[in-house]
Protein backbone atom coordinates (compact mmCIF):
# COMPACT_ATOMS: atom_id res chain seq x y z
CA UNK A 1 0.00 0.00 0.00
CA UNK A 2 2.88 2.46 0.57
CA UNK A 3 4.13 2.21 -2.88
CA UNK A 4 0.59 2.96 -4.47
CA UNK A 5 -0.21 6.05 -1.97
CA UNK A 6 3.41 7.23 -3.11
CA UNK A 7 2.90 6.66 -6.68
CA UNK A 8 -0.12 9.18 -6.28
CA UNK A 9 1.47 11.76 -4.24
CA UNK A 10 5.00 11.41 -6.94
CA UNK A 11 3.60 13.26 -10.15
CA UNK A 12 3.09 16.51 -8.17
CA UNK A 13 7.09 16.81 -7.14
CA UNK A 14 9.74 17.18 -8.89
CA UNK A 15 11.39 13.96 -7.96
CA UNK A 16 15.05 15.33 -8.52
CA UNK A 17 14.35 17.85 -5.81
CA UNK A 18 12.68 16.61 -3.56
CA UNK A 19 14.03 12.96 -3.78
CA UNK A 20 15.06 13.05 -0.25
CA UNK A 21 11.86 14.26 1.44
CA UNK A 22 9.85 11.53 -0.60
CA UNK A 23 12.25 8.90 0.54
CA UNK A 24 12.11 10.29 4.33
CA UNK A 25 8.35 9.78 3.84
CA UNK A 26 8.36 6.38 2.18
CA UNK A 27 10.91 5.30 4.78
CA UNK A 28 8.80 6.02 7.54
CA UNK A 29 5.28 4.09 5.70
CA UNK A 30 3.64 7.82 6.15
CA UNK A 31 2.74 7.25 2.68
CA UNK A 32 0.45 4.11 4.15
CA UNK A 33 -0.68 5.93 7.15
CA UNK A 34 -2.13 8.73 4.65
CA UNK A 35 -3.68 6.21 2.58
CA UNK A 36 -5.64 4.51 5.71
CA UNK A 37 -6.41 7.97 6.84
CA UNK A 38 -7.92 8.90 3.50
CA UNK A 39 -10.13 5.71 3.41
CA UNK A 40 -11.10 5.60 7.28
CA UNK A 41 -11.32 9.61 7.51
CA UNK A 42 -13.91 9.24 4.08
CA UNK A 43 -16.09 6.41 5.57
CA UNK A 44 -16.21 7.15 8.92
CA UNK A 45 -17.44 11.06 8.15
CA UNK A 46 -19.83 9.71 4.65
CA UNK A 47 -21.60 7.30 7.24
CA UNK A 48 -22.20 9.92 9.85
CA UNK A 49 -23.18 11.81 6.89
CA UNK A 50 -25.75 9.73 5.54
CA UNK A 51 -26.82 7.61 8.64
CA UNK A 52 -26.88 9.78 11.47
CA UNK A 53 -27.00 13.12 10.06
CA UNK A 54 -29.32 12.44 7.00
CA UNK A 55 -30.09 16.07 6.05
CA UNK A 56 -33.76 16.62 4.72
CA UNK A 57 -32.77 20.77 4.16
CA UNK A 58 -30.17 21.71 1.89
CA UNK A 59 -29.03 18.03 1.31
CA UNK A 60 -26.30 19.24 -1.52
CA UNK A 61 -25.13 21.92 0.46
CA UNK A 62 -24.24 19.60 3.97
CA UNK A 63 -23.04 17.11 1.70
CA UNK A 64 -20.58 19.64 0.16
CA UNK A 65 -19.53 20.88 3.58
CA UNK A 66 -18.85 16.99 4.51
CA UNK A 67 -16.75 16.50 1.68
CA UNK A 68 -14.80 19.88 2.71
CA UNK A 69 -14.37 18.51 6.24
CA UNK A 70 -12.87 15.28 5.07
CA UNK A 71 -10.71 17.48 2.88
CA UNK A 72 -9.53 19.44 6.64
CA UNK A 73 -9.28 16.22 8.67
CA UNK A 74 -6.99 15.28 5.77
CA UNK A 75 -4.79 18.10 5.52
CA UNK A 76 -4.31 17.95 9.41
CA UNK A 77 -3.66 14.71 9.87
CA UNK A 78 -1.10 14.40 6.57
CA UNK A 79 0.67 18.02 8.62
CA UNK A 80 0.64 16.50 12.19
CA UNK A 81 1.72 13.00 10.13
CA UNK A 82 4.73 14.86 8.63
CA UNK A 83 5.85 17.15 11.23
CA UNK A 84 6.26 14.23 13.52
CA UNK A 85 8.30 12.33 11.00
CA UNK A 86 11.70 12.32 12.19
CA UNK A 87 14.14 12.31 9.31
CA UNK A 88 11.82 15.05 7.57
CA UNK A 89 12.40 17.17 10.99
CA UNK A 90 16.57 16.81 10.84
CA UNK A 91 15.64 18.13 6.88
CA UNK A 92 13.96 21.24 8.84
CA UNK A 93 16.69 21.45 11.30
CA UNK A 94 19.22 21.74 8.94
CA UNK A 95 17.93 24.03 5.76
CA UNK A 96 19.86 26.86 5.40
CA UNK A 97 17.74 28.53 2.08
CA UNK A 98 20.38 28.13 -0.21
CA UNK A 99 18.82 27.71 -3.96
CA UNK A 100 18.68 24.27 -5.01
CA UNK A 101 17.53 23.25 -1.99
CA UNK A 102 14.15 22.15 -1.14
CA UNK A 103 11.96 23.63 1.64
CA UNK A 104 10.95 20.78 4.00
CA UNK A 105 8.36 23.29 5.58
CA UNK A 106 6.99 23.97 2.21
CA UNK A 107 7.29 20.40 1.30
CA UNK A 108 5.18 19.76 4.41
CA UNK A 109 2.36 21.85 3.50
CA UNK A 110 1.92 20.39 -0.22
CA UNK A 111 1.73 16.84 1.13
CA UNK A 112 -1.32 17.96 3.29
CA UNK A 113 -2.92 19.91 0.52
CA UNK A 114 -2.82 17.53 -2.00
CA UNK A 115 -4.04 15.04 0.90
CA UNK A 116 -7.10 17.65 0.83
CA UNK A 117 -7.69 16.95 -2.36
CA UNK A 118 -7.23 13.18 -2.51
CA UNK A 119 -9.78 13.11 0.45
CA UNK A 120 -12.17 15.30 -1.17
CA UNK A 121 -12.18 13.35 -4.21
CA UNK A 122 -12.16 9.95 -2.07
CA UNK A 123 -14.94 10.97 -0.44
CA UNK A 124 -16.92 12.38 -3.43
CA UNK A 125 -16.50 8.91 -5.13
CA UNK A 126 -17.38 6.81 -2.04
CA UNK A 127 -20.32 8.91 -1.93
CA UNK A 128 -22.43 6.76 -4.53
CA UNK A 129 -22.01 3.55 -2.97
CA UNK A 130 -22.67 4.79 0.24
CA UNK A 131 -25.37 6.92 -0.04
CA UNK A 132 -28.13 3.87 -0.39
CA UNK A 133 -27.40 3.42 3.71
CA UNK A 134 -29.29 6.48 3.88
CA UNK A 135 -33.32 6.98 4.56
CA UNK A 136 -34.39 10.14 3.35
CA UNK A 137 -30.85 10.99 1.11
CA UNK A 138 -30.69 8.37 -1.24
CA UNK A 139 -30.31 10.93 -4.17
CA UNK A 140 -28.19 13.16 -2.97
CA UNK A 141 -25.18 14.08 -4.78
CA UNK A 142 -26.76 12.96 -7.47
Amino acid sequence: MNDFIASLYDPWFNYELYKDLQDSVYNAFDFQKLGIGLILVSLILLLVFYKLWDPVKKPRFKWIITLLFVGIFMFAICYALLFNNIELLQYLGNYTGDVGEPNPQYFILQMALISFVYGVALAGLLSIPIKYISVGNKHNPF
